[in-house]
């Protein structure tokens, strides 16, 4: 039984990581088109049709993310053409770019509404935001708490420092990283291993339902310029809900 369960997880997550996939396909031969970014590919990036031509983001270096995970080939990995922090985007022009894919990335953002108001700027007016976001039900965040509405509001307004602590404390707490930390003080030592070896946290926590209310409230109480051009909640044998966001 002890050899079987670790099977049985890799299964499922070849699965859910297929299916997911699967989805996004048919999606993006629709909606992307140009030329434009993807944000923390890693070794999955999103399939484009010929033509579409795509600049890799990310935080560092493919060569760095090897050594954060070593279980992950670096030949697997895209080449990231500009290092950039995905949530600010400085090194990117306003108004520069047809579309920006951003899989699975806003949850590890420490302010999210900054973030969509970053990936706005740099979309030409038309031009397309695809985001895929976990659902918390479907991944390692079920035992969380969803992140409410207000606190993405305080994170927008006052920056994101007065949280950051309880959101390690709650990712290490309720999710597999707990799993050798037996007291306060293994958490700790945990929390700082996480933060020495650079690595990305789940900081804030959805379901689709909850994605849904974050996006109206960015347009109705930010004032952000966009429209939900489509949404799909997950699909049976996927973790994630996608959003495409048109900029108005």
């Amino acid at each position: 039984m002890t050899l079987l369960r670790p099977l049985k997880e890799t299964i499922s997550q070849r699965c859910i990581t297929r299916f997911s996939r699967m989805n996004r396909l048919g999606l993006s031969v629709n909606y992307i088109k140009g030329e434009g970014i993807e944000i923390g590919a890693l070794n999955l990036p999103m399939f484009v049709r010929p033509g579409v031509k795509v600049r890799y983001v990310d935080r560092i270096s493919a060569e760095e993310h090897a050594k954060i995970f070593p279980d992950m080939p670096l030949k697997s990995m895209v080449h990231v053409d500009i290092i950039d922090n995905g949530e600010t985007l400085q090194t990117v022009g306003a108004a520069t770019q047809d579309f920006v894919i951003a899989n699975h990335f806003i949850e590890h953002c420490q302010n999210p509404a900054m973030t969509i108001e970053n990936l706005l700027r740099v979309l030409k007016k038309g031009g397309v935001l695809f985001m895929a976001i976990p659902d918390k039900r479907y991944t390692f965040d079920i035992d969380r708490d969803l992140t409410d509405m207000e606190h993405f509001i305080r994170d927008y307004r006052e920056g994101p420092a007065w949280s950051e602590e309880s959101h390690y404390q709650d990712f290490v707490r309720k999710t597999e990283w707990s799993k050798n930390a037996k007291n306060d003080e293994d958490i700790a030592k945990t929390i700082q291993h996480l933060k020495d070896i650079n690595f990305s946290i789940h900081f804030h926590v959805w379901s689709h339902p909850t994605m849904i209310d974050f996006f109206q409230m960015l347009r109705k109480e930010l004032r952000f310029p966009f429209e939900i051009e489509m949404t799909m909640a997950p699909l049976p044998g996927s973790n994630e809900g996608i959003f495409i966001l048109k900029k108005l």
